[in-house]
């Protein structure tokens, strides 16, 4: 047994903002739900997706606006008319001559999803009788983060969308009477938010029903840091390294590394731990039990900053004038196992590491991740080969953040696809589905107690697929899979590979 995983499993990678369907995204609704019982005949264990707050700063789930708050763009509209809260038709309405896979139009669909979600909310609102009123008052009363982000979303609306840091004073300083005064002001408008919020939550939660009886369970993903104009920034400001007008002292980002010669600028405000550490570190442990609300798994982010951390100006460019500086390591690990026993986590340790990471990583029994996409460096020791995984750890083909396989074939030179085609004893011109394969054979049949692939190479889908490139901050997040694309041919040849791998 190793941590959450009490046996050889498999799963798929793949947001539900990706899945086809009947609107401008993918939603958590008809479209998940088709997902999921097609998932179920592959014999996977697993539906590893990413975070499902709300997309924010470039479309990103990673910069939301919240940590608490579900994302709302993902609500099913069908799910809203059948229950009653719109007149008219959702799918014209929102689909109009627009097709239902290729890439996500953000701004159109924020600009066409928004009215309906309002007069659904609305009208939710107004009907006292209405079959959902009683879950909706049990899930407001226990959703303890609720009103200090409807309060945010609102004062946002009020002050079209300026940052907190420019609200009014003693608004912007989250002083009491200002907020109280607030809420009262703003009370129709702070309702909608409850209402809207609550349409992901009770879609979502009928997802997981439906994952839990097909013997699915959902890995979710808890971003390291949260955005900068972020309602958990602005409720707790002492929290985070800010300065008096609530600027950044310093920001997160990483080192140079594999994706970028300057590193990575993340612009995300980072924590005084110390602080934290005072209370228990509270907020950290609601929002995992927030987490542990929507999946029944959570990849823990950048792990490797709960050891050292890359501290970076607030006014810098780039990440190159950073430096390491100490998390709360073992101490924070500490207060969330006596939170959750059971531990259900698993580290992302990819990155710049060393020891202490190790370390930190095996003491705490959590399950690494492997990338075999990064094992070909010409290290006949590197740790992503896959015949030196260990048995703790998740075989991955690639993540979010890698091009699909068969893009990433095609990009290598004939010595690098030599020395790849030797290891998997096919030949340097094989076609990028071939390659592929056997990337994802290799992962199924790794000593990896999990192994895990992106919807994109189990499609042998090229670049244009592509979820996140780390190097550049436009044109990211989009990626809708094919209408079609999870077929009954694809679902047994899955099955029988992990079948031949003992993973079903």
């Amino acid at each position: 047994m190793t941590g959450p995983f009490p046996q050889r499993t498999y799963g798929v990678l793949l947001h539900p903002s990706s899945l086809p369907g009947h609107d401008l995204i993918g939603t958590v609704g008809g479209d998940a739900h088709t997902f999921v019982d097609w998932l179920a005949t592959t014999g996977a264990g697993i539906w590893q997706i990413l975070p499902l707050t709300i997309n924010g700063r470039f479309d990103s789930p990673y910069f939301s606006a919240s940590a608490f708050a579900g994302n709302y763009w993902l609500v099913d509209l069908a799910g809203l008319r059948d229950a009653g809260l719109l007149e008219h038709d959702p799918v014209a309405a929102a689909l109009h001559d627009h097709p239902v896979d290729g890439r996500i139009p953000f701004d159109e669909m924020r600009i066409r999803k928004w009215p309906l979600l309002r007069d659904a909310a609305d009208r939710f609102l107004a009907d006292p009788d209405h079959a959902w009123q009683a879950d909706f008052a049990a899930w407001c009363a226990r959703a303890e983060w609720l009103d200090d982000d409807c309060t945010f979303f609102a004062l946002k609306d009020r002050y079209d969308g300026a940052p907190w840091w420019e609200w009014p004073d003693p608004l912007r300083t989250h002083q009491t009477a200002a907020v109280e005064q607030a809420r009262v002001d703003l009370a129709a408008a702070i309702d909608r938010w409850r209402a809207v919020l609550y349409f992901f939550d009770r879609q979502w939660a009928d997802v997981r029903r439906v994952a839990h009886a097909a013997g699915i369970r959902l890995l979710g993903d808890l971003p390291i840091y949260v955005g900068h104009d972020a309602a958990d920034v602005w409720a707790n400001q002492e929290q985070f390294h800010l300065d008096p007008t609530g600027g950044l002292i310093v920001q997160s980002g990483c080192p140079p590394d594999y994706f970028s010669a300057v590193g990575q600028l993340w612009r995300n405000p980072l924590y005084r731990w110390d602080v934290m550490a005072d209370d228990g570190y509270a907020w950290w442990l609601a929002r995992l039990r927030r987490c542990i609300e929507l999946t029944d798994l959570v990849r823990i982010d950048h792990f490797r900053a709960l050891s050292r951390y890359w501290e970076i100006p607030g006014d810098a460019d780039d990440a190159t004038g950073g430096r390491w500086v100490d998390g709360p390591g073992q101490d924070f690990l500490d207060a969330v196992r006596a939170e959750f026993p059971e531990f259900p986590f698993v580290a992302e340790d990819l990155g710049v590491l060393d020891d202490a990471v190790y370390e930190l990583r095996d003491h705490n029994q959590l399950a690494g991740m492997r990338i075999i996409q990064f094992g070909f460096d010409g290290t006949p020791d590197n740790p992503h080969l896959p015949d030196r995984y260990p048995h703790a750890c998740i075989a991955y083909t690639g993540t979010h953040d890698n091009a699909p396989i068969a893009a990433w074939w095609q990009s290598l030179d004939a010595a690098e696809r030599a020395d790849v085609a030797a290891y998997y004893q096919h030949e340097p011109d094989a076609g990028a589905g071939r390659a592929t394969w056997s990337f994802i054979e290799a992962a199924l049949g790794s000593r990896a107690v999990a192994a895990i692939v992106p919807m994109q190479d189990w499609l042998v889908l090229d670049t244009r697929s592509r979820m996140n490139d780390p190097s550049i901050e436009q044109g990211n997040w989009g990626w809708r899979m094919p209408v079609g694309a999870p077929s009954d041919a694809l679902a047994h040849s899955m099955r029988q590979l992990a079948q031949r791998y003992g993973r079903v």
